[in-house]
C-alpha cells in the first residue's frame, strides 16, 4: 500500500481534530454505578478544509493525491498551530515496548521540554501513530526522556523507530465509508473538504 504525501504548499484553512474512542461505558439497568472499559484502538482523525484554489494547477493536484488516498493512505502535518514545537533533535524509541502509557527516548537534544498536550508521532512497521504527551517532560543530559503519553500503545514498538515531535503527520485513509466529493465555483476556484482518520 502506498503513502500518498500532501504538497508542503497544501495548508488547511481549517481543521478540526476528532477522537475514536473504542472503549465503552458499562451503565447497569437497575441505577447501580456506571464503569468504564478501556479497550486498545483509541485514535485520531482530523476533519480538514482547504482554502479555495485555482482549479488549472493546484487544485488538479489536491484533487488527485485525494483520490489515489482513497485506495491508500494519505500523509500529512498535524496542525499545531502557534505552537513552537522548537528543536527536539532526532528522537528514536530507545528500548522495544508492547504496550502501556510509557515511552522511552533517546537521541533528543539535551533540556528540550515536552509539553502536556504536544502531538508526537510513532513509526513502526512503515505505519505512524498519533499520540499526544500526558505529562510536562524535561530531555536528560544524555539525550534521554522517560515520557508519559495518551492514548495507551495500539502496536509494539521495536529499538529504533522514528518518532516525530517536530513535525509529527498523520496518515490513515481518506474519508471513510463517506463518499469523497468537492466544489468547482464559477470563478474556477475548487474548496475541498475531506476527513483523514487514522486506520489502525
Amino acid at each position: 500500500m502506498a503513502i500518498i504525501e500532501m504538497p508542503d504548499w497544501v495548508v488547511p484553512s481549517a481543521a478540526e481534530p476528532f477522537l475514536r474512542d473504542f472503549g465503552a461505558v458499562l451503565t447497569p439497568f437497575l441505577g447501580g454505578p456506571e464503569q468504564r472499559i478501556n479497550r486498545l484502538g483509541t485514535r485520531f482523525g482530523l476533519r480538514v478544509t482547504l482554502p479555495p484554489m485555482p482549479t488549472r494547477d493546484k487544485a488538479l493536484i489536491v484533487q488527485s493525491r485525494l483520490l489515489r488516498a482513497r485506495e491508500d493512505r494519505l500523509r500529512m502535518e498535524w496542525p499545531q498551530p502557534d505552537f513552537d514545537t522548537g528543536s527536539p533533535g532526532a528522537p528514536l524509541v530507545s528500548a522495544a515496548v508492547t504496550s502501556g502509557v510509557a515511552l522511552q527516548l533517546k537521541g533528543m537534544a539535551a533540556g528540550y521540554q515536552v509539553k502536556e498536550g504536544q502531538v508526537l508521532a510513532i513509526t513502526h512497521g512503515g505505519r505512524r501513530y498519533v499520540h499526544i504527551f500526558s505529562a510536562d517532560g524535561t530531555v536528560a543530559g544524555g539525550g534521554t526522556l522517560s515520557a508519559s503519553i495518551w492514548p495507551m500503545l495500539r502496536t509494539p514498538l521495536s529499538l529504533n523507530d522514528v518518532v516525530e515531535i517536530a513535525a509529527p503527520k498523520i496518515e490513515g485513509m481518506v474519508s471513510p465509508g463517506d463518499e469523497l466529493s468537492w466544489q468547482i465555483s464559477v470563478d474556477r476556484l475548487a474548496s475541498f473538504n475531506f476527513t483523514l482518520s487514522e486506520a489502525a
